[in-house]
């Protein structure tokens, strides 16, 4: 099958399109003037229901609407359009927006690493076990997700992107830190590359017997939005890429495809579940994961749903994430409180299989934090959230529960305070009185 894809200049030659009110048609021109957008016609004509397009949840995935945006911040562009400004005015206008909305959350940009004293553009080290490598082939996506934390990878009048073609250095990094055992190829979306070019880089690691490294990961939408990867019936490349698979897993290493599924009905076409045979018949395995957002999978029971099919075809459920910080992230965040309820409702009518996910997760600055409950003070009836680190920049750091006061609104562990934060209050309220008392 050939990929026809559809971005913001010819979005409108979409046949669907022309059951859609003009003011939306609009709607997805102005917000995509600040968001990048881009679908396929597998998306288009395989997984949206246009008759219900405005709650279907592939539909929101993909095509943006004006609440995606800040109110003012709609309201900037959508003016700039109707004045007919100059396309770089309104590209200045949306560079502004961009730049305000936490491009690179959870200090990014601190994860970038130096080798020889020189920084590494496409790498990040966070985690002392495994290393993440954005190759510069890959930072883009067979489509893009409208909640996706790396967004300004796709934007390209800013200078935001993490890429670098060189795996060299990203071998020689491995090798002087013989604590990294992974390597994760993300983006974008690394299977957006073609096989042979995966393969050159699979090819030095290999060549450089890296004794430290026992696993490639690859960080992909692709299940979703293009299985033809995977499907040699329908695209020439993709035995070339199930055989890159297999070699990998054949020289000895583990090879761990970490697949983004955000609802059920995006794994109901035959497509995925054939391309999901496939894959594991190399021998790799492959892990879930998804943030939890509002308007999408926000119900116990879609991730109940979710996780027991990912079972049925044979991929192991790992993460439910929060949704981060950036981008449109108000349209989708969801209270932790809210999380966590929807986490252990779901969990706990899930088979045992399924119980592999741990949720709800936040990649913060320091780590992956885990809200792990809710609990109540029995005596003053105070609640907090018990919270841990599973990952964390300093691994000593890792699970040790800790406190932090409950809070319904809050969306981020940022936004609540420590229990001991009412602690130091109380001895400065009482050193104040002292004072003032002499």
């Amino acid at each position: 099958m050939k990929i026809t894809s559809y971005n913001i200049k010819n979005f409108r030659q979409i046949e669907y399109m022309k059951m859609l009110p003009e003011e939306v048609k609009q709607e997805i021109e102005i917000v995509s003037k600040v968001l990048p957008f881009k679908a396929n016609n597998y998306v288009v004509d395989y997984l949206i229901d246009w008759n219900n397009y405005e709650t279907d949840p592939c539909y929101i995935l993909t095509f943006p609407n004006r609440h995606m945006l800040r109110e003012e911040h709609y309201h900037k562009v959508e003016q700039a359009v109707k004045k007919g400004l100059p396309e770089d005015e309104i590209t200045r206008i949306a560079n502004k927006i961009r730049l305000s909305l936490n491009p690179h959350p959870a200090q990014q940009q601190s994860n970038i690493p130096k080798l020889d004293g020189e920084p590494l553009p496409g790498v990040q080290h966070k985690y002392q076990d495994i290393v993440l490598f954005f190759p510069t082939q890959g930072q883009t996506c067979h489509a893009n997700c409208t909640f996706c934390f790396r967004w300004p990878q796709f934007v390209k009048d800013l200078d935001l992107q993490f890429s670098m073609k060189e795996i060299d250095q990203v071998i020689e990094y491995i090798r002087q830190h013989d604590h990294v055992h992974e390597l994760l190829f993300t983006g974008g979306d690394p299977m957006i590359m073609s096989p042979r070019t995966i393969k050159k880089y699979i090819d030095k690691i290999f060549e450089a017997d890296l004794k430290n490294l026992k696993t490639i990961r690859f960080g992909t939408k692709s299940l979703t939005w293009w299985p033809f990867v995977f499907l040699p019936n329908y695209n020439e490349e993709a035995q070339e890429m199930l055989d890159l698979f297999k070699q990998i897993v054949d020289g000895g290493l583990h090879l761990s495809i970490m697949a983004h599924f955000n609802h059920y009905q995006e794994m109901g076409n035959e497509a995925v579940k054939e391309a999901v045979r496939n894959i594991k018949a190399t021998g790799a395995e492959i892990r879930t994961q998804s943030p939890l957002l509002k308007n999408i999978n926000a119900t116990p029971e879609i991730w109940s749903t979710m996780w027991e099919q990912q079972v049925h075809m044979g991929m192991v459920p790992y993460y439910m994430f929060i949704e981060r910080e950036t981008g449109p992230y108000e349209y989708f965040q969801v209270p932790l409180v809210e999380a966590y309820n929807i986490y252990t409702e779901a969990i706990k009518y899930s088979s045992s299989l399924a119980k592999t996910v741990t949720a709800p997760s936040m990649s913060a600055a320091k780590g992956k934090a885990q809200v792990m409950g809710i609990v109540e003070n029995p005596v003053t009836g105070d609640k907090y959230f018990n919270i841990q680190y599973i990952r964390h920049r300093d691994a000593s750091q890792t699970y040790k529960p800790f406190l932090m006061h409950f809070d319904e609104k809050a969306t981020w562990i940022d936004q609540l305070k420590p229990v001991m934060h009412k602690i130091q209050l109380l001895k400065k309220q009482r050193q104040d009185q002292y004072i003032s008392s002499r």
